[in-house]
């Protein structure tokens, strides 16, 4: 038997904190085709806040042609996941699904993701929400994110049954230990398994005024006003004890995606190769040399800054 294929990648890659670590400035398009070099999968973060332009995907494409083995993964618009006080038009879907259409007819869409909030608890009528969900998008290869424990616990089995019989993917998640907060398990619904690590800032993970650094000034407003909560970077310590449970997600299903969600100063990407090189063991890995300056620990887990490997001499 083949052995699972895992796929490791961030959440989003355009973020202005991420120039001069990861890339030098430079358009959304070549930030993606030099996010593409490196990981093996992106999670498509915009497409939460507005269905995207049916040319600004066909333009992902096309930025990625040269790895036609790099997937990607879409977070659904938020329409459909936390604006719940009336059902969706018809009109609102198509909308969203002409915008993600180019990606899906390049066979390159793996996963659409439905994060749901922490205040999407286990009812009556977020079941019947979730149903409608499995419905609508049938056709798609959809995951849907909890992050609260009443899903779990003692409704462990009937959720994961639900998940089965509506062919949904569940989505592991790492949080904060905060109260009613799903922690990491490992389990897989259909045959995609899929694990998404958002870092551990307890501090920050429920505030509506965001630590712009974790430190103690409050972020007022903006773009980025949720950066403090998706700033921590987890330790060698806290990914080796993660890798087993994505290794148990894997051997349950044939293509497992891991993402990372902690974005904030680029700690996703350098995250991402620290665990890229746990779970391929052998393979040689390459990062951007700033991005290794930044996060010395990836030299400590095999992988090369660009540049310092020394060329054949014929």
């Amino acid at each position: 038997m083949a052995s699972p294929q895992i796929l490791v990648g961030t959440a989003g890659w355009s973020y202005p904190d991420w120039e001069n670590v990861v890339y030098p400035s430079a358009k959304v398009i070549d930030r993606l085709r030099m996010v593409a070099r490196y990981l093996d999968c992106v999670e498509v973060d915009s497409s939460f806040y507005h269905p995207p332009a049916p040319q600004t995907a066909a333009n992902w494409v096309k930025a990625t042609a040269e790895q036609p083995s790099f997937r990607f993964l879409a977070k659904a618009w938020q329409r459909f996941t936390h604006e719940r006080a009336m059902p969706w038009t018809q009109a609102e879907h198509d909308l969203f699904a002409c915008g993600l259409a180019p990606l899906r007819e390049a066979g390159r869409l793996d996963v659409l993701l439905f994060q749901f909030p922490w205040s999407f608890r286990n009812d009556a009528r977020n079941l019947d929400w979730l149903a409608r969900v499995a419905d609508t998008f049938a056709n798609w290869p959809v995951a849907v994110e909890l992050r609260h424990d009443s899903w779990l616990g003692d409704a462990t089995d009937s959720t994961l049954e639900f998940f089965r019989a509506c062919c949904l993917t569940f989505c592991n998640i790492d949080q904060p230990g905060l109260g009613h907060c799903i922690q990491p398990t490992a389990h897989a619904t259909t045959d995609t398994g899929y694990y998404r690590l958002h870092g551990r800032n307890a501090r920050n993970w429920f505030r509506e005024k965001q630590d712009a650094y974790g430190g103690p000034s409050p972020r007022r407003s903006g773009s980025a006003h949720a950066g403090g909560r998706y700033d921590y970077l987890y330790s060698e310590t806290e990914l080796a004890e993660l890798e087993p449970k994505i290794q148990r997600v894997a051997a349950k299903a044939k293509k497992t995606f891991v993402v990372f969600n902690n974005h904030k100063d680029a700690k996703a990407f350098s995250n991402a190769l620290q665990m890229k090189a746990k779970l391929s063991l052998g393979t040689k890995l390459h990062a951007p040399a700033p991005l290794v300056q930044r996060y010395p620990a990836l030299r400590a887990t095999g992988v090369i800054p660009d540049g310092d490997e020394q060329l054949p001499l014929v």
